[in-house]
């Protein structure tokens, strides 16, 4: 995958993984997860108006995170929550969870790399993030740079079955970080899951 040049002509790099063994693995960014993370902010920070929008938390980013890794677990969520057969029957349900399997925590499904990417996301001017007006905690949306390397991410065909999952979810799931969280809590493998256990 060739990563599009940002308006300096630059190349945004996406960093890899160099480290071995260990869970401090877990924390690193990787250049799958700088990409993927990039393009859900991108999808739900924008507004049909044209006026500025931001995901809003990291509750949300997590829990539309998990459902973006995890296709069949998706499907069910979309079933129960308003999609047409025809969106759910895209998403291919076989589909391996993306990357490492995310950890069940005290609010759901989490990645300790968050922090690592978000950071590398927004420290090289692809997203930005402010706080909430009226709510705590903070929102992200892509910088105009950030959206011209998403732009150029989903022209890649690596990322086809991603957006497919994308669209509907930007459709039918642009709800609450506690609304998300409960719809997650309607999965067994979610609620009977123990604190720090792998998600299936």
């Amino acid at each position: 995958m060739t990563a599009p040049v940002d308006g300096t002509g630059q190349t945004p790099a996406l960093h890899s993984a160099n480290g071995r063994g260990g869970n401090r693995v877990r924390f690193r960014p990787t250049r799958d997860a700088e990409a993927r993370l990039l393009l859900l902010i991108d999808a739900f920070s924008r507004a049909p108006s044209g006026r500025p929008r931001y995901l809003e938390g990291r509750v949300k980013l997590a829990k539309l995170d998990f459902l973006l890794r995890y296709p069949h677990h998706l499907a069910r969520v979309l079933v129960d929550h308003g999609a047409s057969s025809q969106e759910v029957a895209a998403i291919d349900v076989d589909d391996a969870p993306l990357e490492a399997r995310m950890m069940r925590y005290r609010y759901g499904p989490w990645d300790p790399s968050y922090y690592a990417v978000l950071g590398s996301l927004i420290g090289r001017g692809l997203v930005e993030v402010a706080p909430l007006s009226g709510k705590r905690g903070f929102g992200y949306r892509t910088t105009e740079t950030g959206a011209h390397v998403a732009a150029g991410l989903s022209e890649d065909e690596c990322f086809a079955r991603l957006l497919i999952r994308l669209r509907p979810m930007v459709r039918h799931l642009d709800k609450s970080g506690n609304t998300l969280k409960g719809y997650l809590y309607e999965l067994p493998e979610i609620n009977d899951a123990a604190w720090g256990q792998e998600v299936e």
